[in-house]
């Protein structure tokens, strides 16, 4: 996998496959069940998508889908457009970033990471509030 800036710049599944599924193996042996993978929307609002343990080599090889609507809506519910807006049409992939994966010690059976956005054919999603952010710091 290649690192650019802290963000994977290709996506290397079989590699992302292997490494979630020992990340799995330890956070299960920690009594992880569900591993809630979260990004904050331009709004500020936290968005949420949780998978079970034993299918975090999946979210980290193929993503976990979400809609592109949440670059586009305001805090109001109100929706705006944009260079990259097709509105609620398409799907994006939510990859966990494992090097910031944690067991929640306050929330017992759960754990924590971050997600990196993906357009489907594997690409950086431009609307992706962290990796703009990556790329701004580095």
């Amino acid at each position: 996998m290649n690192i650019d800036g802290g963000r994977m710049s290709q996506l290397d599944r079989a590699e992302l496959a292997q490494q979630g599924a020992i990340r799995a193996d330890g956070l299960r042996a920690a009594g992880v069940e569900l591993v809630a993978l979260t990004f904050v929307d331009n709004s500020g609002i936290a968005r949420v998508k949780a998978v079970p343990v034993d299918r975090l080599w999946s979210a980290a090889a193929w993503g976990v889908g979400a809609s592109n609507s949440f670059d586009f809506f305001l805090a109001t519910d109100d929706i705006v457009g944009g260079t990259h807006s097709r509105g609620p049409v398409g799907d994006l992939r939510l990859h966990p970033d494992l090097d910031a994966l944690v067991p929640l010690a306050a929330q017992p059976g759960w754990a924590w990471a971050p997600v990196w956005k993906y357009d489907q054919d594997g690409a950086p999603h431009p609307q992706d509030a962290r990796a703009l952010a990556a790329a701004a710091t580095a």
